[in-house]
């Protein structure tokens, strides 16, 4: 199951994505940071970094992520898409929709979105998503790093609570099988997006989402807890209080959990 260039981009039918690969054997700080850097040394969009091994990879909320190696599919996109600064959170409801569209087609999984972007399965977290934004003399830039735990020491034993991975779930797939779906669902979400906003994925994101019509706890400046309802345009949760208030989550701001566990 290499990573290397030669192995899967014969199965890419991208028009931008991935078709500029920066692969390291060796092991990177964190691909997020390595691409950021190429970003503002002009790298086109599409640009793909990969590599078998992180020492410091990140989640939201500057979390760590463990990426030992040749455990999962750590990897940056650099995207340049054609969307107002305002716009450009929506990048990680695409992220996570092609993700998941990935895993089903490759592991034949059945992976849920817990709002906004980690991807669950059997109620613990397969999967997780960073999206950092810049500017250039090309205007806005997204890198978007995702972490996918493929084997079962992906993550450490401290986590087993909260985390798995593929092969606990019964398949280990290609990683390169995995990278090229995931790009070709990831060029064809963000391009909905582009051409009309949320709603150009929302259907698709709703039915994937295992944290709507679910009790949540929502914990941030204030913590409190409700039935998350919807998502509107902006991609924000709304959850409904146990005091018949509509309240307005934003991703950036908070966490939410189960009320009885991770998801």
């Amino acid at each position: 199951m290499s990573l290397s260039p030669a192995h899967w981009t014969p199965l890419l039918t991208t028009r931008a994505l991935g078709r500029a690969v920066s692969h390291y054997e060796h092991t990177l700080t964190s691909t997020n940071a390595i691409l950021k850097d190429m970003a503002k040394q002009g790298a086109p969009h599409g640009s793909l970094c990969l590599c078998e091994c992180q020492t410091a990879g990140r989640g939201r909320m500057d979390r760590s992520w463990s990426s030992p190696k040749g455990q999962g599919v750590w990897l940056s996109v650099l995207l340049r898409p054609a969307l107002k600064p305002e716009e450009a959170p929506l990048v990680t409801f695409c992220a996570a929709l092609a993700m998941a569209k990935a895993v089903r087609e490759t592991a034949g999984l059945q992976a849920g979105i817990k709002w906004p972007n980690d991807l669950v399965l059997q109620g613990r977290k397969v999967c997780g998503i960073l999206l950092e934004m810049g500017f250039d003399a090309q205007g806005l830039f997204i890198v978007c790093g995702t972490g996918l735990n493929v084997r079962r020491d992906a993550y450490p034993p401290e986590l087993a609570e909260r985390a798995v991975s593929l092969e606990e779930c019964g398949c280990i797939p290609d990683r390169g099988a995995v990278i090229a779906a995931y790009l070709q669902a990831l060029e064809e979400a963000v391009s909905a997006v582009e051409q009309q906003g949320f709603a150009g994925i929302a259907a698709a994101y709703r039915a994937e989402c295992v944290t709507l019509r679910s009790q949540v706890q929502v914990i941030g400046a204030e913590t409190f807890t409700g039935t998350a309802e919807d998502i509107d345009e902006g991609g924000a949760l709304l959850v409904r209080t146990e005091a018949g208030e509509l309240r307005r989550v934003l991703a950036g701001d908070v966490s939410v959990r189960g009320v009885m566990g991770y998801v």
